[in-house]
């Protein structure tokens, strides 16, 4: 039953991320170098090659470049060339540490049945005394795909912390979520990553080193929590060149906060797809609700579409998740929801009669919150939507008297475990590293609620984008058009780079989505198809030389450098990236100097376990050295490495 089931405990607070940023490129394709750069004149602005996991400096010495990314440089605008922009290269963050932290919430609803919600503490109802009490957590993230960031930046939790008054109601540590629905209309008087919000989930499994000290999770059918949070209003406390540039003479971090809501609710030993709400998925492709008059927004032509809902049926009851759904309306003390009309939930037969489920209150921002944006919905005695509903190909609609059907359910919900996964390149094409472990890439799909067998299901046709250089991704290319649900996606891993798939399939008699998926991937990452569509996101990383001539033992599993694997190699082939756009682990370790490194030798091999790869402690945070590369570098580590005493 997935988000559906009961009880649910809701938390609103602030969580502070720290993303490093020289290596977004969010100006490729956007500026180029101007003329005066000689052959590298018109040149887009990128300071990553993540195909190869490479620094592009431009011809600068490491000093030139470090020294250039942090100032603000004129450059050219693509669409203008007349026209030029002070950049700092580097963007807002150069020495973020890509961690993540609550800075407070607290629980503020409880719910235990469909129709009674707390918001204050009942001495009649036990779990009511979680009111008020505090949820904390420290972690980490990090992007796929740096470049370009698609839709599956990843969310690592070291630890979880739910508290009921002084004791520990939950603790643990929580499975990778993955940020879906990528919603850039969330705000209507917000731009850029400020007016944008974004859908993450992840699970706890009962176990060692886990507690769940809730009575109403002890059921044995219960396999853990499911904690589901939504994050917006994204804003950064220091903005501005002059700022940012005096902020990094001093090799400051720019936080960026936002808030968030969250649900946390019992996760069932027989629940099969732990990434996501499952059931029946309501999206809008076209923007259609204007915003109001003076407010800014990403909006086109100042008009939005709402993000994605999911909602399931259980007998009587309806329960619709829309933490996602509905725009805030940002004026500076507050953030209250955008009212622009009422709106109503109607389920439609496949005979086109209609039935009324029940009003939408979604401007009643405290009340959603303390819901936890689910809602739920009693039909016993709703004799016309039970008739429309004896139908089962009925689907449900979100209506405004105005602009008509501003969500509406899709034919298909595609689903799945994997939404961002890295290969290695020339290695295994159907297993991918998920949460820690090599898993088979599969997809399921939803139809009108109900999750379809590989017979049931027709043909589905997985479509690759190519999503690397951004100012130059690939058009879609259908990699397989029988896939059935359950079996293994198979992908060519022979060449390095990050890929994007998305998923169609088309119901009998039905009329395909009119250009979907788009051709060109930079259509795809922009609203509506980065918002609404399935998607997962893969990474190749980079296997492109052989690194056997500095080995003693090259066939060994763990081998150690010989005399040939010098720190200039190691440098030049590895450490030269992370110390020219991640500064922040030259704090610890000085990656350029040979002594540094040597003296932590030690350490560097402790932090590039695999066993740590779940963690914030596993080294890159960034998650995108290759095996070659790793190897390379714990080669060396060995050799040099001073023994125990």
């Amino acid at each position: 039953m997935s988000l559906f089931d009961f009880p649910r405990i809701n938390v609103k607070g602030m969580l502070q991320l720290t993303p490093g940023t020289a290596n977004n490129d969010d100006y490729a394709g956007a500026v180029t170098f101007p003329a005066s750069w000689g052959p590298f004149g018109g040149q887009t602005l990128a300071l990553i090659d993540s195909k190869l996991v490479e620094a592009q400096t431009y011809g600068m010495s490491d000093d030139q470049f470090i020294a250039w990314v942090q100032k603000a440089q004129p450059f050219t605008s693509s669409s203008n060339p007349c026209k030029t922009k002070q950049i700092i290269p580097a963007e807002w963050n150069y020495y973020g540490d890509m961690a993540s932290k609550v800075l407070s919430a607290s629980v503020i609803g409880v719910q235990t049945a469909p129709d009674t919600i707390y918001s204050a503490a009942d001495s009649k109802v036990p779990l009511t005394s979680m009111i008020g009490s505090s949820l904390t957590y420290t972690g980490g993230i990090t992007d796929v795909n740096s470049e370009g960031s698609p839709p599956a930046t990843q969310f690592f939790i070291d630890q979880l912390t739910l508290m009921n008054g002084t004791a520990k109601a939950i603790q643990g540590k929580p499975s990778k979520g993955a940020c879906q629905w990528l919603n850039f209309y969330r705000n209507v008087n917000l731009t850029a990553d400020g007016g944008a919000g974004g859908y993450v989930y992840h699970v706890m499994l009962k176990g060692p080193g886990c507690i769940i000290n809730i009575p109403e999770f002890q059921d044995p059918k219960i396999a853990g929590v499911i904690f589901r949070y939504y994050l917006y209003r994204p804003m950064q406390k220091i903005t501005g060149n002059d700022a940012i540039e005096k902020m990094y003479e001093e090799k400051g971090m720019n936080a960026s906060t936002m808030e968030f809501i969250a649900t946390i609710a019992p996760l069932y030993a027989d629940e099969k797809i732990v990434t996501g709400p499952t059931g029946r998925l309501l999206i809008s492709n076209t923007a259609a609700i204007p915003t109001p008059a003076g407010t800014n927004n990403n909006g086109n032509n100042g008009l939005i579409a709402l993000a994605p809902a999911v909602m399931q049926r259980f007998g009587n009851r309806l329960s619709a998740d829309f933490a996602a759904t509905f725009p805030d309306y940002y004026l500076g003390t507050s953030n209250d929801k955008y009212d622009f009309g009422p709106v109503t939930l109607v389920a439609t037969d496949s005979s086109g009669k209609s039935a009324t489920i029940g009003a939408i209150n979604y401007t009643d921002t405290s009340a959603g919150d303390q819901a936890g944006w689910v809602f739920d919905f009693d039909i016993s005695k709703n004799t016309d939507a039970q008739a429309v509903l004896r139908d089962a190909n009925a689907s449900f609609q979100l209506v405004h008297p105005i602009w008509g059907t501003v969500l509406g359910e899709t034919d298909f919900y595609f689903v799945t475990n994997q939404q961002a996964i890295y290969a290695e390149q020339h290695g295994t094409s159907d297993r991918f590293l998920n949460q820690g472990t090599e898993e088979l890439l599969t997809v399921s799909a939803y139809r009108r609620g109900q999750l379809l067998t590989g017979k049931e299901c027709p043909p589905i046709t997985v479509w690759q984008y190519r999503s690397i250089p951004l100012q130059s991704p690939g058009n879609a290319i259908a990699i397989n058009t029988n896939l059935r649900t359950g079996d293994p996606i198979v992908v060519d891993t022979s060449q390095p780079g990050n890929y994007l798939f998305t998923f169609t399939a088309q119901a009998a008699g039905s009329v395909p989505p009119a250009n979907y998926p788009p051709q060109s991937y930079s259509t795809f990452m922009n609203p509506p198809w980065v918002t609404n569509a399935p998607s997962i996101s893969l990474r190749i990383l980079p296997n492109n030389e052989d690194f056997s001539r500095y080995y003693v033992e090259p066939a060994g599993p763990e081998p150690v450098g010989n005399r040939q694997l010098t720190f200039d190699v190691v440098y030049a082939k590895v450490l030269r990236t992370y110390y020219l756009l991640y500064p922040v682990m030259n704090k610890f370790i000085d990656l350029s100097s040979e002594k540094a490194v040597k003296d932590n030798a030690q350490a560097i091999l402790d932090a590039t376990e695999k066993s740590l790869w779940m963690t914030t402690h596993y080294m890159p945070r960034t998650r995108d050295m290759s095996q070659s590369r790793r190897q390379l570098l714990r080669a060396w580590c060995r050799k040099v490495k001073r023994p125990s005493s």
